[in-house]
């Protein structure tokens, strides 16, 4: 049975709201129909950087903005494509992640309506943090379904978004977690020099050079000794803010930080490391980017070469997730959380 449904994503890198139609089983095949990016108001993205970085206390005016938010993309998405869709799937917008105390918090309402009766699927970390597992990343098996259409029986997808996380497919087997940090900690690095949201296109490091002091003391950090699957929060990373800030030049920081990314990436898969990998994510558009992974690596690609839109992965894999809690097919497994039993995610709100 095919389903269309309608996924929603608003990630750890504050921008806004992606939706997308998809059409589907929820098992072999996820058939992109329509993608719509909403970017959030100023009010609402300074209002999230405030609660994030000053230790995630609630501001009751960012749940109005949000909802306003979430409500009139949807209602918008749903009135400007008219076919049947049979359900929606919310994921709403990450504030916190921990996988040592098993919180993760994402910013949404329950009880809000839209104009449609269409079922809501929402909470898609809970099940997995109950069972024991880190609650990211929920996106592997939609990977592995993209890898199917593919026709790729290995291949290591990098999702760079505000933290890196990577799926590594070899046949039926998956294993997944974050790497590093992504364009979270880099876009705030920017911001605070610069007053620049983020580094287009990588002009800000292209002429940068790796420093090897702040190098290895990064990479020295305790969650790099940490193997697959591990999950990360946005700001963890933040801690070492007076080392980015102290360094003379910008370029080399951001240049340093990027090349940590896909160094830390090539130190976690070095058995496969001969896998095509496929970046998605915000920072495959980063060319600096590009250039550092095509040095670890010799298979590198973008999604987008690949005839998917990069910018609605998240969010088609929001509607694919939506669908499978509809079939109760396990979405999270011991290799991508360490989930202690296999789950399905999400639950109606």
């Amino acid at each position: 049975m095919e389903y269309m449904a309608l996924g929603c994503m608003s990630g750890t890198s504050l921008d806004g709201i992606d939706c997308s139609l998809i059409k589907s089983d929820g098992l072999s095949f996820a058939n992109e129909i329509s993608n719509k990016f909403t970017p959030y108001s100023n009010e609402l993205q300074n209002k999230l950087h405030n609660i994030i970085n000053q230790g995630y206390l609630i501001d009751t005016r960012v749940l109005t903005l949000l909802n306003q938010e979430y409500k009139n993309s949807i209602n918008q998405f749903i009135k400007n494509n008219k076919v049947k869709i049979d359900l929606i799937a919310m994921h709403g917008q990450t504030i916190y992640h921990d996988q040592n105390t098993k919180i993760s918090i994402q910013l949404f309402d329950k009880n809000l309506k839209f104009d449609s009766n269409l079922p809501v699927i929402c909470n898609f970390r809970k099940n997995d943090l109950l069972n024991g597992g880190n609650g990211a990343p929920i996106m592997p098996e939609f990977h592995k379904t993209i890898a199917t259409q593919l026709d790729l029986k290995k291949v290591i997808f990098v999702n760079i978004g505000g933290v890196t996380n990577i799926t590594v497919i070899d046949n039926n087997e998956i294993i997944a977690g974050d790497s590093s940090f992504g364009n979270g900690l880099i876009n705030d690095l920017i911001f605070e020099k610069t007053g620049q949201n983020f580094d287009k296109d990588g002009s800000l490091s292209e002429n940068g050079k790796n420093l090897d002091t702040l190098f290895y003391k990064i990479l020295k950090d305790k969650y790099f000794n940490e193997e697959l699957p591990k999950s990360l929060d946005r700001n963890y990373f933040h801690k070492y803010k007076k080392e980015y800030l102290d360094q003379e030049s910008l370029s080399n920081t951001i240049f340093t930080l990027l090349e940590i990314i896909p160094f830390s990436i090539s130190e976690l898969v070095s058995s496969s490391s001969d896998y095509p990998i496929i970046l998605m994510g915000g920072g495959r558009k980063n060319l600096t980017l590009q250039k550092i992974f095509n040095k670890y690596f010799d298979n590198v690609s973008l999604i987008d070469t690949h005839s998917i839109n990069g910018d609605f992965i998240e969010s088609q894999g929001m509607a694919y997730l939506g669908i499978r809690y509809f079939l109760k097919k396990h979405s999270t497994y011991y290799t991508t959380t360490k989930v202690q039993k296999n789950v399905y995610l999400g639950e109606r709100c």
